[in-house]
């Protein structure tokens, strides 16, 4: 069989392409797809719509010589998602289309309601693609099939219940060659690396029960690590195939510190000369002599999840770490040489104004190289999103909600979050002594190219806020 598998773009978007700005890592859930087809004996396309300025055509000239479509839905994708099936049903109304990924395996029911789709698989589909592959060909009942809904006699139906991977060091590698032609690596409009970027995933689901986070709930509860062995032979590999940078992608990569040692070791003994980059990193697991090893080994960028200068807030967020681990932790990164990158939430359901104006001092008082400041978002599956959903703050139609104190979601309104979010941004970056200090560290151990891709970050972030404002103001807000 010959499977097409499409990446939509988000919703901020045109669901044809365009965001090439923000073409950071590959679509790794359907390149594993891939390779598990092609043990199957079957063939796959993939389509990174985020990459093509407009892939209908693309996609058109693909379906002619396919037997089925497969699109992932995130769910900051889901319009553009349903737009691209009603797309494709216009070229083709009988091709068979699957849909997986994380609004599906978070509402796989709804998701074929409100989607043209013929089957939704919930959770991981590197099992379920066999069932899949099986039901088109005639061989299996789809009421047989692992993890799948599809449409039967007027409704909706649900077939076995779906598998967890164990083992993961079992699943081939990801189909890396399937997306040669898309230039990874890129945020806000820059590339980071010199060089062909793809990325890695070392590991599924996270350990930790932060609040605002789906990710324990679309790993069905589960942990599970690939031996330190398994992931440096991918790498092995991808170095082998003219790769100079693997973005780790990761929840969270320093879980095991051991873990990360042997594979850290590994790389500098095989001699493999690559650029990494680290983002999933915890600051309570931050270890000098590891940290030396990341070095050595050719990692040149961590990010941390800190969230919030306030122990207050990472308290309700349930992230079990303190002010006193951040700041050590960002300054051993700092120390090292690491491009040190720190990510704030702004908004949580208690948070004051003199709480926000703590983060960001704290932020401030960072040795940072890059901040970033989100509005909280409720996500489906996060222990917020069902609160607030039980409270009746959230609806049954609504999707992604941003913190609002009109929906008794925060302390602050819309627009005050905003403000406070261009405020972070504007008293971060535009200080003397962190530009100069910045010039310094670039000039003597970094790229000056990535320097100058910062501050133009930051031009379009205060423009995109700018706009944000404007249109908040339209809707009357």
């Amino acid at each position: 069989m010959r499977f097409l598998l499409i990446y939509p773009t988000t919703d901020t978007y045109p669901f044809y392409g365009g965001e090439k700005e923000f073409l950071y890592a590959p679509p790794l859930g359907l390149l594993y797809l891939s390779s598990v087809l092609t043990q199957l004996d079957c063939k796959a396309k993939v389509i990174d719509i985020r990459g093509e300025e407009n892939a209908m055509e693309k996609i058109e000239r693909s379906i002619h010589s396919s037997d089925a479509i497969g699109i992932t839905v995130p769910t900051f994708a889901l319009h553009n998602s349903k737009k691209l099936i009603e797309k494709i049903r216009e070229m083709d109304g009988s091709i068979p289309i699957i849909i997986g990924g994380p609004h599906p395996t978070l509402y796989p029911q709804k998701c074929l309601v409100d989607l043209a789709a013929d089957m939704a698989v919930e959770g991981e589909g590197e099992r379920s693609i066999e069932d899949i592959t099986k039901i088109l060909e005639g061989k299996l009942k789809a009421e047989n099939g692992k993890g799948i809904y599809f449409r039967g006699d007027g409704r909706i139906k649900c077939g076995r219940k779906t598998e967890i991977i164990k083992d993961i060091d079992s699943i081939p590698f990801p189909s890396h060659n399937l997306v040669s032609e898309y230039d990874y690596g890129y945020s806000y409009g820059f590339k980071l690396f010199k060089g062909k970027t793809t990325a890695i995933l070392t590991s599924r689901g996270c350990p930790r029960k932060c609040r605002f986070c789906s990710r324990n709930t679309l790993s069905m509860k589960t942990y599970r690590v690939r031996s330190a062995e398994n992931v440096v032979k991918e790498i092995e590999m991808l170095s082998h195939d003219g790769y100079k940078n693997v973005i780790v992608v990761d929840d969270n990569f320093t879980t095991s510190i051991k873990r990360v040692e042997k594979i850290m070791d590994a790389v500098v003994e095989r001699g493999i000369d690559l650029t990494f980059m680290v983002n999933g990193a915890r600051v309570d697991s931050a270890n000098e002599a590891v940290y030396k090893k990341m070095w050595r080994a050719g990692v040149r960028m961590i990010s941390f999840g800190i969230e919030s200068g306030s122990q207050k807030i990472l308290d309700f967020y349930r992230k079990e770490i303190t002010l006193e681990q951040i700041r050590k932790a960002v300054e051993l990164s700092s120390r090292i040489g690491f491009f040190t990158v720190g990510t704030f939430i702004l908004g949580a359901p208690a948070e004051t104004p003199e709480d926000i104006k703590a983060t960001i001092e704290f932020a401030r008082s960072l040795p940072l190289d890059m901040a970033e400041f989100f509005i909280l978002h409720y996500m489906p599956g996060s222990e917020l999103w069902e609160e607030a959903k039980a409270a009746g703050k959230i609806g049954d139609d609504e999707y992604i909600v941003e913190s609002d104190a009109s929906r008794g979601l925060a302390l602050l309104g819309r627009k005050e979050l905003l403000e406070w979010k261009k405020k972070a941004y504007n008293k971060f970056y535009f200080r003397p002594s962190y530009i100069l200090r910045e010039i310094f560290r670039f000039i003597s151990r970094f790229d000056i190219r990535i320097l100058t891709a910062g501050f133009s970050m930051l031009r379009i972030l205060l423009y995109r806020l700018e706009k944000e404002e404007r249109v908040w103001e339209e809707l009357g807000g």
